[in-house]
């Protein structure tokens, strides 16, 4: 479906979309309406065309949280501003509604292909997740979490799809309430799905932290007998998780039985503090997260220090034995001090290099000079590894094993090379190393075809006729089939031919991805280290070249 223009081009289609309406020339609804009556589709493709098209009528024409709809404004005042973008969000809510009906319908039509296919009855629909994942262009850890209350909001409570189409409740609203049912009977979701259709003034104005903690108060009145499971279950999936931030820095999240971490919290609150009663002028949130920190890697006792001393906690080293992955130039690392110079850092990404050297020394990152007094000579805990990358490509050198198993040096290579989990859009943390073309299909354990996959990726990578081709920007890719067992005859053309082992040494630029369904995605193959400027890029000539003499003519 092609969309209205709303910048000045001169024809349909030359505008540009995101931008202020200017004049225009024509009526551009009359135009929409023109190009709709040209649409070929089937009526389930146009069924579908018109309820988005009705969202929008309804977001412009009924808007919820401003006085005027956008009809009954002013032209360039600011109450039309304000009616474009409640109208907006009024839309968003809108198609959440769509998306989560179209989200449990795409997992049951893929489950009922499965069971065509003479998929066995358990594992019927559960690649559905990776598939709509790839489609909708996010992680599938998102997607899970995503239908599972998408699941929840159209099965249990239709009430709720139906104030969220009417956009009396947000998207976020919808998702805060589907989240704070997780385990609660079909019964309960049905009974606050009364209370939300019958009150929907009940959520104006209510923010999602505050609407879930009323959720779960009204789980709990109405099922007071589950509690204990509900809470047994919770502290199961206790978890520490990181997230790369800029700069260097990275956020460690940890979901902790709530005793626990109100108890962290107020330790570590009371120690920086009475670090500066003592006169320590660093700010006490930076305090605790030394001291956090310092309490992990050192151990409470060192951190701690003798009774009643309050002592400014350090920047410690790992402890001996703790093997942290770090990929770095020897010239970064010992050579000149080049603050351009990025370095690889294990599970986290890209970093400026002069970090790793100011960690190393025990100095807090930023560090303008050397301090010696600061890190005095201590054990040595800190190991070098060398691993020789291309100065111009970051390419690492390629390493292959006759083993089906990855040898531990070419699995640390595939982690540091791909950092997270090379399914598209998947941000996970690596936990397995896989074959892209599979081992037993004549796949090599090597450097090129490898890659570092999560847990979840790996295994439905499995399920259906997953078809990854490499994309190298010259010849046109051969597809593969990544899986080579299906309980059906391969579908496609293209998953019936042999596979094509790629180079051992030489990565492809990035792995194609197409699902047994269509859906479709690119994997790039990252760098270890962002390759610096090229010398002859500017000028094209050898840097190494000896100057032409004074008199020769100039190019």
């Amino acid at each position: 479906m092609e969309t209205t223009p709303t910048g000045s081009g001169d024809h349909p289609g030359e505008g540009t979309p995101h931008r202020e309406a200017a004049a225009p020339s024509g009526d551009p609804l009359e135009e929409v309406l023109g190009r709709l009556a040209a649409i070929e589709a089937g009526p389930s493709a146009r069924t579908v065309i018109a309820q988005i098209l009705a969202a929008a009528l309804l977001a412009v024409t009924r808007t919820a949280s401003v006085r005027d709809p956008l009809p009954e404004t002013a032209p360039g005042s600011a109450e039309e501003a304000l009616a474009v973008l409640a109208g907006i969000d009024h839309l968003r809510a809108s198609l959440a509604a769509v998306e989560a009906t179209w989200q449990v319908s795409a997992e049951q039509r893929i489950r009922r292909d499965d069971a065509a296919r003479g998929v066995e009855a358990e594992k019927q629909g559960r690649g559905a997740g990776q598939e709509i994942a790839l489609a909708r262009r996010i992680s599938p850890a998102a997607s899970s979490l995503s239908q599972a209350k998408a699941r929840r909001l159209v099965q249990d409570m239709p009430g709720t799809v139906d104030t969220l189409w009417a956009g009396a409740m947000t998207a976020q609203q919808a998702s805060a309430v589907a989240t704070a049912l997780d385990g609660a009977s079909a019964e309960t979701c049905r009974r606050i799905d009364d209370a939300i259709r019958e009150h929907p003034e009940t959520l104006h104005g209510k923010g999602c932290r505050r609407l879930q903690a009323d959720i779960r108060a009204m789980v709990q009145r109405l099922e007071p007998e589950t509690a204990r499971e509900r809470a047994e279950r919770a502290a199961r999936a206790r978890h520490v998780r990181m997230t790369p931030l800029d700069d260097g820095m990275a956020r460690v999240t940890a979901v902790l039985r709530g005793i626990d971490a109100v108890a962290l919290m107020h330790s570590l609150r009371t120690r920086a503090e009475s670090l500066r009663a003592a006169g320590e002028k660093t700010s006490a949130s930076a305090l605790e997260a030394d001291l956090l920190v310092e309490d992990v890697l050192r151990g409470p006792q060192s951190a701690q220090g003798e009774p009643g001393e309050a002592r400014t906690p350090r920047r410690p080293r790992p402890r001996p034995g703790l093997d942290v992955g770090i990929v770095i130039t020897d010239t970064a690392l010992l050579g000149r001090e080049d603050d351009a110079e990025t370095a690889q850092l294990e599970g986290y990404g890209t970093l400026p290099a002069h970090i790793v050297r100011t960690t190393l020394l025990g100095q807090p990152p930023g560090s303008l000079r050397d301090r010696e007094e600061d890190h005095p000579d201590e054990v040595v805990s800190a190991f070098y590894r060398r691993l020789y990358t291309h100065p111009r490509t970051g390419d690492l050198v390629g390493m292959e094993s006759r083993s089906r198993a990855f040898p531990a040096g070419l699995a640390r290579m595939l982690r540091w090379r791909d950092t997270t989990c090379r399914t598209p859009w998947c941000n996970a943390t690596i936990r397995h190393h896989d074959h892209v073309i599979p081992h037993h299909r004549g796949g090599p354990t090597s450097f090129a075809n490898g890659q570092g996959l999560c847990i979840r990726c790996n295994l439905l990578k499995e399920l259906g006729l997953w078809i990854l081709a490499p994309l190298t920007g010259t010849a046109p890719a051969r597809d593969i089939d990544t899986t080579g067992t299906t309980d059906a005859e391969p579908t496609t053309r293209a998953a019936s031919r042999p596979p094509v082992p790629p180079d051992p040494g030489t990565p492809p630029r990035a792995w194609s991805w197409t699902s047994p369904h269509g859906a479709t995605g690119i994997s790039p193959t990252p760098p270890l280290i962002t390759p610096g400027p090229d010398p002859t890029s500017v000028t094209g000539e050898d840097p190494d070249a000896p100057d032409p003499p004074a008199s020769a003519p100039p190019p």
